[in-house]
C-alpha cells in the first residue's frame, strides 16, 4: 500500500474499529468495517478471524470488489461482504459502513417498538428502520440490496434479532452513529425495565419516629 491518503484513512478506520470494540460492538470476532476505495476499486473491509479491538492498521483490512472478490491484501473476507457493496453501491453519500452485534441494540432489534428520543443520544436519529429477514447472514447481493432498501437515506437500521448495520460520510462520523446507536439503545432498554419495575412500597413513619442522634 503506497498511497499516503489511504494508509491514512485505513488507519483511522482501524482506530474505528478499536473505538467501537471499548463502546460495546465487539462480538469475538464477528462485526466488519468497511472504506469505500478511493480509486473505485470496490471496498476496504476489515480482515475475518480477528475482533474489532485487535485491528491494529491497515494491514487488517482486504480489498474487495462489488462482486465480493478479494484482490488485495492480506488475510480473508468476511461472507457478509454484501451488505457493505450494496449499501455503497446506491448511497454515494456514504464512505464507511459498518455492520456489528451489540448487546443492547441486538436486543433492541428484536422489539417493534421505535427508538424513543429519552436522551440526547436517540434525538439524533430521526428514525430507525428494523430490516426484517428470514437468513441468518446477508451472503448474497439480493440480501444486501433488501437491507440497503430499508437503510434508505437513514444512516443506521436495526437487523431484526441480529444487530444493527450504520454508515457515515467518514470514518469519524460513522463512528459516532455507532457508538450513539448503543448509547441509546442501551437507555432505551434501562427505560422498558424501569417501567416494567414494580413500583416501591415506601415505610410509612410511625408516629414520633424523628431521627436519632
Amino acid at each position: 500500500m503506497t498511497d499516503p491518503d489511504l494508509t491514512a484513512a485505513l488507519t483511522d478506520l482501524a482506530r474505528a474499529c478499536r473505538i467501537l470494540e471499548m463502546e460495546g460492538h465487539g462480538d469475538m470476532t464477528l462485526g466488519h468495517l468497511s472504506l469505500r476505495d478511493p480509486a473505485g476499486r470496490g471496498f476496504w473491509m476489515k480482515r475475518n478471524r480477528i475482533g474489532l479491538g485487535e485491528v491494529l492498521g491497515p494491514d487488517d483490512f482486504v480489498l474487495v470488489d462489488s462482486d465480493g472478490e478479494k484482490i488485495a491484501g492480506s488475510g480473508g473476507r468476511h461472507s457478509e461482504w454484501p451488505i457493505h457493496s450494496e449499501i455503497l453501491r446506491v448511497r454515494a453519500d456514504v464512505q464507511v459502513v459498518a455492520h456489528t452485534h451489540p448487546f443492547h441494540a441486538c436486543v433492541f432489534s428484536a422489539s417493534l417498538d421505535p427508538l424513543a428520543p429519552s436522551t440526547l443520544d436517540a434525538d439524533y436519529f430521526v428514525a430507525v428502520p428494523r430490516h426484517e429477514d428470514e437468513v441468518a447472514l446477508i451472503t448474497t447481493k439480493d440480501e444486501g440490496a433488501a437491507l440497503a432498501r430499508a437503510l434508505g437515506l437513514h444512516v443506521a437500521v436495526f437487523m431484526a434479532s441480529h444487530g444493527v448495520t450504520f454508515c457515515g460520510t467518514s470514518v469519524m462520523h460513522a463512528t459516532c452513529v455507532g457508538v450513539f446507536l448503543e448509547k441509546a439503545a442501551r437507555r432505551s432498554s434501562q427505560a422498558w425495565a424501569r417501567a416494567s419495575a414494580p413500583a416501591c412500597r415506601t415505610r410509612r413513619r410511625a408516629s414520633g419516629d424523628t431521627a436519632r442522634s
